[in-house]
């Protein structure tokens, strides 16, 4: 059984830099990657058979509209039953956020991914079945985004009437 400790000097040691920054926090660690390296550090976590995260937990898009130059995260919650371990993994996103889909790796994926898509716009390349799920068709805006408006529009209009479309 590996070691949190173990876990972040097998990660430190195969990323160095690339890993822009660290947080840990009740016996957790959580990473920040640069877009661009997403997936390598992704992969390299669920197939090196030392730390072996299995599981993607859940993958979860935010929208923080004070950090102007990237108002947008996605965080990939993970876990090795293997060992018993949690590790979270984080990239920041500029307007019109896009990064590359997971589900080749955790097919769980596709239905955090398209929630993120949906909720707040963040579209993920090569996702194999990107649609709504939980608005309707003709819904504008994204609702998880600080600057949606609170009551929600559908064309302009006010939505109240939701029976038989959803």
């Amino acid at each position: 059984m590996i070691s949190l400790e173990a876990i972040k000097e097998r990660l430190e040691g195969q990323f160095g830099s690339r890993l822009l920054d660290r947080a840990d926090f009740r016996d957790e660690v959580t990473y920040a990657v640069a877009p661009g390296d997403w997936m390598e550090v992704l992969s390299f976590c669920r197939d090196d058979p030392q730390m072996a995260f299995d599981q993607l937990d859940c993958l979860v898009g935010d929208h923080l509209p004070e950090r102007a130059a990237a108002p947008f995260q996605v965080v990939a919650h993970l876990v090795s039953h293997t060992h018993g371990q949690r590790l979270r993994i984080k990239t920041a996103l500029a307007e019109d956020p896009t990064l590359p889909t997971v589900t080749n790796l955790w097919p769980s994926a596709g239905f955090d991914e398209r929630e993120a898509w949906e909720m707040l716009g963040i579209a993920f390349e090569g996702h194999p079945d990107l649609r709504r799920l939980l608005t309707t068709e003709d819904f504008e805006g994204y609702p998880l985004r600080k600057d949606f408006p609170l009551r929600g529009t559908i064309g302009g209009r006010i939505r109240t009437e939701l029976k038989g479309k959803i």
